[in-house]
């Protein structure tokens, strides 16, 4: 009996692993390869992943190219979608972030016999296909995103299942020699038709500014592309952050506009979404909104960067909207607590910047 063995690969990973923070690049990368396995409807079995690769195969069927080709569809659309949606919302200027768009998916598709190897618990595909499906991810096709399956495969295809292609796929004839393989027939077709299928991700309403918020400023040692990664990174708040006594987030994600957190303070519950706004060029800006805020109708709190000499000029201001009368009878004490926690939250921040450069320092 053969198998279907399909491998979808992101092109371009090496060079943007190398180039870029690597903590960021993990996350994305995985937040890419889960869009890809989402994207399965064919109830294929994940085997390894790879890195920047996903190995699936399908035991004792292979299915027609017409229905490899639909699949190979879905999951191009769904990581392009997850490329775009991140894009629009990503708030972090570091290498990994602003070049992940440069990343796209190839896919090849191979049949054979499939064995299996059994190492304690690890139950793993095995044999001579193996071998070839992984050596054809290294091939002459002239693009970086394509599908490509083995005349292997297309031959256990319906002679009439041609005509059942999608519209997108124009199939070229090629091979490859390999060694201890010998010659590998293909056919392949370029997906970069398929970037318009990937919708348009819904873009999220800005906050309405004040003329005047709530504001103080700081100046910190430390390059404005530092601390705007110290301050946005939820990984590291509570290392700075008084008065909270827990941080519930999503350890896996690069934080992003949307994204939401939930703090725990005096035993109460905030949830804040993350949000940013245009205050113009060299400003790098973070914020966040409060859902259901006390005292006041809606609340969101903008930390500005800018770069000053070596270091960074930091403003944080705090936007709101006052309730309807008599509610906003309330607002002066709002104002007061407003006030004592942007200090609070700049000069907490302030000393840890300083406890990491001198701690960087003694290292030195």
């Amino acid at each position: 009996m053969h198998s279907l063995l399909l491998i979808p690969d992101i092109s371009g990973f090496t060079r943007f692993v190398n180039e870029i923070e690597l903590e960021h690049g993990r996350h994305i990368v995985s937040e890419l390869l889960e869009s890809i396995i989402d994207a399965d409807d064919l109830g294929l079995t994940v085997a390894e992943i790879e890195g920047d690769a996903i190995l699936f195969y399908l035991k004792d069927v292979v299915p027609s190219v017409p229905r490899i080709a639909t699949l190979a569809e879905r999951m191009f659309v769904r990581f392009h979608t997850q490329l775009k949606q991140y894009e629009s919302r990503r708030i972090c200027h570091c290498g990994a972030c602003s070049s992940a768009q440069s990343l796209s998916l190839k896919i090849v598709a191979h049949a054979g016999p499939l064995e299996f190897i059994k190492v304690k618990e690890f139950h793993k595909p095995y044999g001579p296909d193996m071998i070839l499906v992984h050596r054809l991810l290294k091939n002459s096709v002239p693009m970086d995103e394509y599908l490509l399956v083995t005349e292997n495969l297309a031959e256990r295809s319906s002679p009439y299942a041609e005509s059942a292609l999608p519209s997108w796929v124009d199939f070229k004839s090629s091979s490859d020699s390999y060694d201890e393989i010998g010659e590998v027939s293909f056919r392949f077709a370029a997906m970069t038709d398929l970037h318009d299928r990937v919708p348009v991700p819904e873009q999220i309403e800005d906050f309405e500014r004040m003329p005047n918020p709530i504001a103080k400023e700081v100046f910190v040692n430390r390059p404005v592309s530092e601390s705007y990664e110290l301050i946005s990174n939820l990984n590291i708040r509570l290392d700075w952050t008084k008065g909270v006594e827990q941080l519930n987030f999503e350890s896996d994600r690069v934080n992003r506009t949307g994204m939401r957190h939930q703090c725990v303070v005096r035993g109460d519950l905030l949830d804040f979404e993350t949000i940013t706004a245009d205050y113009g060029p060299n400003k790098l800006v973070y914020g966040e909104r409060l859902m259901d805020p006390p005292f006041v109708k809606d609340l969101a709190l903008f930390t500005l960067l800018e770069a000053e000499g070596t270091g960074t000029r930091i403003r944080r201001e705090f936007h709101y909207h006052k309730k309807a009368f008599p509610a906003s009878l309330l607002t002066p004490i709002f104002r007061i607590f407003a006030k004592r926690q942007i200090s609070t939250a700049l000069d907490s921040f302030k000393e840890y910047v300083d406890r990491l450069s001198l701690t960087t320092n003694g290292a030195g």
